[in-house]
């Protein structure tokens, strides 16, 4: 997906500018936004585990303080922060109208990353997901890290997006 249709997405109004980086997963589904969301951010499958440690790691080798594995909370979408400044983990919401996209973004010494799920229907009733990954570096620690950890974090993305909106599939 090009910048510019990203940039028509529902609540993507200047959310993409000046970014270092961008990325957008894409997958058709029923559901909401916030069950989407809900769901992405409380999946941490056991094979997660160690990419969070060595996450850490990474971090403190890079010398970005100390950083430890969050804790992991259980969202739903009747719980899940939707109103600007609501704390969900490191990150925060930034807006969403609770239908159509949720966005957040986290704030660190090395980077700003934020994420975005947006939810566009179908003829056919069932939505069309994005997740948009927006990344913006503060230094080479922040650059050196996420091109390090991108990979892992295409997987854990899609893998997270199949598990909310395939879970309902036969």
């Amino acid at each position: 997906m090009e910048r510019d249709e990203i940039k028509r997405l529902p609540g993507m109004d200047g959310f993409i500018d000046g970014a270092d980086h961008v990325d957008v997963h894409t997958m058709d589904g029923s559901g909401t936004v916030l069950e989407l969301a809900s769901g992405f951010l409380s999946y941490r499958p056991g094979w997660t585990a160690p990419l969070w440690r060595i996450r850490v790691w990474l971090l403190r080798a890079l010398g970005q303080g100390g950083h430890t594995v969050p804790d992991h909370a259980r969202w739903t979408a009747e719980n899940l922060p939707r109103s600007p400044g609501g704390q969900v983990g490191f990150f925060v919401v930034v807006r969403s109208d609770g239908k159509t996209h949720w966005i957040v973004e986290g704030k660190e010494s090395h980077l700003d990353a934020a994420m975005a799920v947006c939810s566009e229907v179908l003829p056919n009733g069932h939505n069309r997901f994005h997740v948009i990954t927006v990344v913006r570096y503060h230094n080479l620690a922040g650059r050196v890290y996420f091109n390090l950890i991108r990979p892992f974090h295409h997987l854990v993305v899609l893998a997270a997006m199949r598990s909310v909106l395939c879970r309902d599939r036969p």
